[in-house]
C-alpha cells in the first residue's frame, strides 16, 4: 500500500512541476493554481508512504504557490500540514514556526474558529517536546476565543495552559493563567470557581516560596484551610502538611495543583518534574526497500528460531532419521526377489490353466450343458 502511495505521489509532484513549466510554442505562463494544487496532493500522498521529508518539500511548495495566488486558507492548511509533517521528523522548532504560521494566514483569512483550531492541535503535538511553547499556543488560542466574544471555550485553553505549566513547575506563568482565569469567573458570577481559583493562588504562591503573596492572595471568598496552610508551611510542620494536603477543599482542587499541595515544604514545592518521551522517528529510506529484502530477511529470522538453542529439542525431532527399532512407519520398499519366487512364476501358468478348466466346467450359463444351465431353454415334447 506504501509503495502504490509514493508512486502516485511521484506523479503528482511530476504534474506540478510539468504546470510550472513555459515553452516557446505552448504555455507562456505557468499555472501556479494547479500547480499548487498537485504539490498538496503530492505531499498528502507522501505523507501517507510514510516518506515525511518528501512531504514536507511539497507541503511548502504548495504554501508558497497558494501564497502567489492570494488563496490564504489554503496556504494556512498547507503549512498547519507542514507542522505535522516535521513533528514526525523529530523537527520540533519547524513544527512550532509552520503552526504560527497558519495561525496567522487563518485570522488574516478571517477564520478564526480554524486558526483556534490550529493553535489547540499544535499545543496538544508539542506539549511533550516544547511545554512552554505549547502553553503559549494555548494562551493565543484563549485570545482569539475571547476576540470572538467565546468566553467559556477561552477558559478551556487557559486551563490547558495552566495544565502544562503546573506540570513543568512552572509557577510564575502558572499564577498568571490562572489568575486570568479567574478574572473571567469573576465577569461570569461563578462563585464556587471563584473560590477554587483563590485556593489554587494560594497553593501556587506558596510552591514559590512566597508566604507574603500567598497571605496577599486570601482574599474574598477563600477557604478556611487556606490560613492553615500558611501557618504550618511557615513553621515548617511536614505532618500538618501531610494532613491537610488530604483535605476535601485541597483534594477538590484540580490534579496538578492538589499534586503540587503533596510537596510543599518551607522553601516551596520540591515537586519531581515529569520526563519528556518522545516517540522514534521512522526513517524516509525504511518506504523505498524493495519486498525482496524484506522476505530475505523474515527467512531468516524464521531460520534463527527454528535453530535456536530453545527449540534444540523440535529440532533434532524433526530431523532425526528413524532407528532399527523404532516405531516410525518407514516409506514403501520393493520385495527383493528370491528363488520361491521364480518358482512361483514358472508354475503359474499351469494353475492358470487349470482355473480355467474348473470355471468352464462350473459355469452355469455355458452352452454345451444345458442341465446345469437353470435359465436354459427347456425342449419342446412332442405330444402327438
Amino acid at each position: 500500500m506504501s509503495s502504490n502511495n509514493l508512486s502516485l505521489a511521484l506523479k503528482e509532484k511530476k504534474e506540478a512541476e510539468a504546470a510550472l513549466k513555459t515553452s516557446f510554442f505552448g504555455n507562456w505562463k505557468g499555472d501556479p493554481d494547479s500547480a499548487a494544487h498537485h504539490f498538496e496532493k503530492a505531499g498528502q500522498l507522501f505523507k501517507l508512504g510514510k516518506s515525511y521529508q518528501e512531504s514536507k518539500t511539497c507541503y511548502l511548495e504548495a504554501a508558497k504557490h497558494y501564497s502567489s495566488c492570494r488563496s490564504l486558507f489554503s496556504v494556512a492548511k498547507c503549512y498547519q500540514a507542514a507542522g505535522g509533517v516535521c513533528k514526525e521528523l523529530g523537527e520540533a522548532d519547524n513544527a512550532l514556526k509552520y503552526i504560527k504560521l497558519a495561525g496567522n494566514y487563518y485570522t488574516e483569512n478571517g477564520t478564526l474558529p480554524s486558526a483556534v483550531l490550529c493553535y489547540a492541535k499544535g499545543a496538544e503535538m508539542l506539549a511533550e517536546l516544547l511545554p512552554r511553547e505549547a502553553a503559549t499556543l494555548y494562551l493565543t488560542a484563549a485570545d482569539r476565543e475571547r476576540d470572538n466574544e467565546h468566553t467559556r471555550d477561552a477558559v478551556k485553553h487557559l486551563l490547558a495552559a495552566k495544565r502544562i505549566f503546573a506540570n513543568n513547575a512552572m509557577y510564575k506563568e502558572c499564577i498568571q493563567a490562572v489568575t486570568t482565569v479567574r478574572d473571567i469567573y469573576v465577569e461570569l458570577e461563578n462563585l464556587p470557581q471563584i473560590k477554587k481559583c483563590n485556593l489554587s493562588l494560594v497553593v501556587l504562591y506558596l510552591a514559590l516560596g512566597d508566604t507574603v503573596a500567598a497571605k496577599n492572595s486570601i482574599q474574598g471568598d477563600v477557604s478556611v484551610i487556606a490560613d492553615d496552610i500558611v501557618q504550618a508551611v511557615e513553621a515548617g510542620d511536614e505532618d500538618e502538611l501531610k494532613k491537610l494536603s488530604a483535605h476535601n477543599d485541597i483534594v477538590y482542587l484540580d490534579t496538578e495543583i492538589a499534586r503540587i499541595a503533596k510537596f510543599l515544604t518551607m522553601d516551596g514545592a520540591n515537586m519531581p518534574v515529569k520526563k519528556e518521551t518522545r516517540k522514534p522517528v521512522i526513517s524516509t529510506s525504511d518506504t523505498f526497500k524493495s519486498s525482496s529484502v524484506n522476505s530475505k530477511a523474515s527467512n531468516k529470522s524464521l531460520r534463527e528460531e527454528l535453530f535456536s538453542s530453545k527449540n534444540k529439542k523440535n529440532r533434532d525431532e524433526l530431523f532425526a532419521r528413524p532407528s532399527k527399532g523404532s516405531s516410525r512407519t518407514s516409506e514403501y520398499q520393493p520385495p527383493v526377489p528370491t528363488a520361491n519366487t521364480f518358482q512361483s512364476n514358472e508354475s503359474a501358468p499351469m494353475a492358470s490353466t487349470i482355473q480355467k478348466e474348473e470355471s468352464v466346467e462350473t459355469n452355469p450359463f455355458a452352452e454345451g450343458d444345458n442341465s446345469t444351465n437353470p435359465f436354459a431353454d427347456e425342449e419342446e415334447v412332442d405330444l402327438c
